[in-house]
């Protein structure tokens, strides 16, 4: 018997706004044991969709990866009902102080409420609200994505924070949001707290962004693009700048390919408030293919951006640029002599023998 049953997402939607970019599997992450919260253990994360309960309210559900029994579960939230919507997004785990160990898992619901689940050895903890983007009316069945940044607070201290990209998917198009989350956040963010990066002014591609409304970016729950496309690959954040492919709706397939005669669009904009880091925001490329956005050597040796799926890997943009602390517009070449930078990711409790 299998061990796990899988269900298309897409026949789940009922509202047929996207394809799916999700992984059907379960998020699999490393938490304490009980008898030692120095030895790490694996478990399973599972949502709705891998429940095959698609149309019960929201539930996050963990599992041991070795037994698969259950060890802990989330179907009661603070809401007046106890309840949320179901949760067909991916969601996505955060070690915060980089020992090995998640700390906490991220987790939004159909409707938009954006949850923050801490994780110890006995399971999960109580959900802590970070955004409720319930008024958008949009569908949120889209994997999380996150980044971890170092920026100034109102006061010019710098304080380490979560941005979260979200996508929310509405009969018009897709809206890729960029959300904070920074530790003792009380109020959730709307997404009217969030600055609308739709349009650019006539005046930021030449004299770059107001400082008017820079500061109101960095005292604000972070901002939004409504795109009037579908999302086609998950956002990936390279250097401070995220990445994103779309393709006008009509011409999107379910498997996240797109039409024959169409062309895809790449969207490249600053992390922090989605301005210009390349010449334009986004361009036409020249493939109709389904894929995964990966930063990888070319065959000169130097980094570039591709579309990378089991067939083929595409090279879509060279000469990459990363973003510079000096100013909020600034921008360096990347090369590959700077990043990936070497950073401590993780420490492995349990490695013997290595070198």
């Amino acid at each position: 018997m299998q061990r796990w049953f899988y269900l298309n997402l897409l026949l789940l939607s009922g509202a047929g706004f996207c394809c799916d970019l999700n992984s059907p599997v379960p998020i699999e992450v490393n938490i304490p044991t009980v008898q030692d919260v120095h030895t790490p253990r694996k478990v399973l994360l599972s949502n709705n969709v891998q429940l095959q309960v698609p149309q019960a309210d929201g539930v996050l559900k963990m599992h041991s990866a070795d037994t698969l029994a259950l060890l802990d579960e989330v179907s009661s939230w603070p809401t007046l009902t106890s309840s949320i919507g179901r949760i067909q997004a991916q969601p996505i785990a955060i070690d915060l102080n980089y020992d090995g160990l998640a700390d906490a898992v991220y987790s939004i619901d159909i409707t938009g409420l954006l949850w923050f689940v801490p994780l110890s050895a006995q399971g999960f903890a109580s959900p802590v609200l970070v955004a409720d983007f319930s008024q958008t009316h949009a569908i949120f069945n889209q994997p999380l994505q996150l980044a971890q940044v170092t920026t100034p607070d109102s006061n010019g201290v710098m304080r380490r924070q979560i941005m979260l990209l979200v996508i929310a998917g509405t009969s018009a198009g897709d809206i890729l949001i960029a959300v904070k989350h920074q530790a003792g956040q009380i109020t959730p963010w709307q997404l009217t707290d969030l600055s609308d990066r739709t349009n650019l002014t006539a005046d930021e591609p030449l004299y770059g962004i107001d400082e008017l409304l820079w500061s109101q970016i960095q005292q604000g729950g972070g901002w939004f693009m409504r795109l009037n496309q579908r999302i086609t690959a998950t956002p990936q954040v390279y250097a401070g700048v995220v990445y994103l492919t779309s393709a006008p709706a009509a011409v999107v397939n379910t498997d996240c390919s797109i039409a024959p005669g169409a062309n895809l669009a790449l969207h490249a904009v600053h992390l922090h408030h989605a301005g210009l880091i390349y010449a334009n925001r986004s361009w036409l490329l020249n493939t109709t293919e389904a894929g995964k956005l990966v930063l990888k050597k070319n065959q000169q040796g130097e980094l570039a951006l591709s579309l990378q799926n089991a067939q083929l890997s595409q090279t879509l943009l060279t000469e990459l640029l990363a973003i510079n602390a000096d100013c909020a517009d600034c921008v360096d070449e990347l090369s590959q002599t700077e990043f990936p930078q070497l950073i401590r990711l993780a420490t492995f409790q349990t490695e013997h023998g290595a070198h």
